[in-house]
């Protein structure tokens, strides 16, 4: 009896019908979640790709926008070379309503309110749009650029600030030009103001810039110009810099071709201090073949640091006399001095404080100097042949707006600076020649005026030059000469001067995305 029901146990337990079913069920079950779950991966996936799709389809949106901008801003400065402005109503004839500002002081680019803009194309691209709002930047030619791109419900927003500069040859305190063996600037100077050399037909591994002792090749303030002299000149522009305000000369070196040897304390800039009124560091490097030396890029204090290359391409080039007058392409600078300047031949040979000139007539073109050392130049003056220019033995103060150009060489062994405060540019002397200038062969000579020599600059002992130097090669080896920018200069260039047309640049200074 017992056996019989232990027998029909096991067979209830050996007996799996239905549980193949049950399996079956199971194993559906766990497909279609699996299934469910892949779908709604799948999905998600989907969704995710296509947002980040529309994002960065609206940030190249915006990208367009910002390259449209870029483009009108540029077109503006074509449209007016000599004073352009981005701040007065029209850019690249397009009307803008700088009082339509929003929360953070852009305005848009055009007034898409204003039916003068009817004719602007469309900002549509690639199924969204773009906007394009800016900003002037106070006191200065730098601007805020914002685009917001949109494409259905996605936004992005790029901002970009550009900076318009000036990069005229007379926007510098050094601007050299052809290069050979051996380097254009050279020994124991301080330059104070940006330094620009082109460094043509130097061969590679040439130096353009070699300097040792305690030299500053680019100096971005006036902590040692002395007090006297810098009450002559315009107070320079100030920026706040790391919460402290400084005066700056917006200073930057630029090499084409060569090398630039810092040797010893030698640097371009200094290191930045906190506690003073100087900025230190100078705005921009552009050096494409580098730095060598015992110091090298260890002594390069620069916001860009010590990689950038030259930036400028062939857009500026060494001007020359022979080449065609600007206003008048028919003649060279010789040729259209001989017709329009007052000629002179051996008159300004050997000029004295003491020497008595009435030449020309001061309501267009004259040098005049009565016995005390007041000098005036005004307009433009020709020594013609090959007769020199000298100015010699004591103290000159000028006043007027003149160009003398002098087909011999130039010697200024004497003080020739301004009167009164802030005199210098508004009274500004311009020396042009083909050959060579000597500046300041005796000790501690104070010298202001801009000076071009397809030969040879060469300035001496404890000479202090305030202006811009423009030649192709330079010597400043001797006895720690100083050269300072004064950057009002660019804007007040004498009549005739060489080179004297703005080239103006906009740079992208900064892009990102917020």
């Amino acid at each position: 009896m017992a056996g019989t029901k232990m027998e029909k146990k096991w067979l209830r337990v050996r007996n799996k019908k239905g549980s193949a079913l049950l399996s079956a069920y199971l194993v559906i079950t766990s497909l279609l979640i699996l299934g469910a779950a892949f779908i709604l991966l799948v999905t998600v996936e989907s969704r995710t790709a296509e947002y980040q799709r529309r994002i960065a389809t609206a940030l190249y949106i915006a990208d367009a926008g910002i390259e449209r901008a870029l483009y009108d801003l540029r077109q503006d400065i074509i449209t007016d070379p000599s004073s352009p402005s981005w701040s007065d109503g029209m850019i690249n004839g397009w009307v803008v309503d700088i009082n339509d500002t929003d929360s953070d002081g852009f305005y848009p680019l055009p007034d898409t309110s204003n039916a003068a803009n009817s004719a602007y194309a469309s900002t549509s691209l690639s199924g969204g749009s773009y906007s394009v709002r800016i900003k002037n930047v106070s006191g200065s030619s730098d601007i805020w650029i914002r685009s917001a791109g949109t494409l259905g419900s996605v936004t992005q927003t790029i901002e970009v600030y550009a900076s318009l500069i000036n990069i005229s040859p007379w926007n510098n305190a050094i601007f050299g030009g052809a290069g050979a063996s051996g380097a254009l600037v050279n020994g124991n100077v301080n330059i104070f103001g940006s330094v620009h050399i082109l460094g043509d037909g130097l061969a590679p591994g040439d130096n353009a810039i070699d300097l040792g002792g305690t030299a500053e090749l680019v100096g971005n303030n006036y902590a040692g110009l002395d007090s006297s002299l810098k009450a002559l000149v315009p107070a320079l522009p100030t920026i706040v810099l790391g919460g402290e305000t400084v005066e700056t000369l917006g200073a930057e070196l630029r090499v084409k071709n060569g090398l630039v040897g810092l040797s010893g304390n030698s640097a371009v800039g200094q290191a930045n201090a906190t506690g003073n009124a100087y900025k230190e560091t100078v705005d921009g490097a552009y050096v494409t073949d580098g730095y060598n030396g015992t110091a090298g890029t260890g002594n390069v204090y620069s916001d860009n640091g010590s990689t950038e290359g030259y930036d400028l391409g062939d857009a500026v080039s060494f001007p020359s006399l022979s080449n065609p007058y600007p206003d008048n392409p028919g003649q060279d600078y010789y040729e259209y001095f001989a017709d329009n300047a007052l000629v002179l031949t051996t008159e300004l040979a050997s000029v004295t404080p003491s020497s008595n000139l009435n030449l020309g007539d001061c309501s267009s073109n004259c040098v005049y100097m009565n016995a005390d050392g007041n000098l005036q130049v005004e307009g433009m003056v020709y020594v013609s042949g090959t007769n020199n220019l000298a100015l010699t033995s004591g103290d000159f103060t000028y006043s007027g707006k003149g160009t003398i150009l002098v087909t011999g060489d130039v010697t200024i062994d004497a003080n020739l600076i301004t009167s009164g405060a802030e005199s210098f540019p508004t009274n500004i002397l311009g020396v042009m020649t083909p050959n060579d200038i000597s500046l300041g062969a005796s000790s501690q000579k104070d010298i202001m005026g801009l000076f071009f020599a397809e030969g040879e600059v060469t300035a001496n002992k404890q000479t202090d030059v305030l202006g811009t130097l423009l030649t192709n090669y330079f010597d400043l080896s001797n006895q720690v000469p100083s050269i300072y920018q004064v950057p009002e200069t660019v804007n007040n260039l004498p009549p005739g001067m060489i080179a004297g047309d703005a080239i103006w640049l906009m740079k992208v200074i900064s892009w990102k995305k917020i």
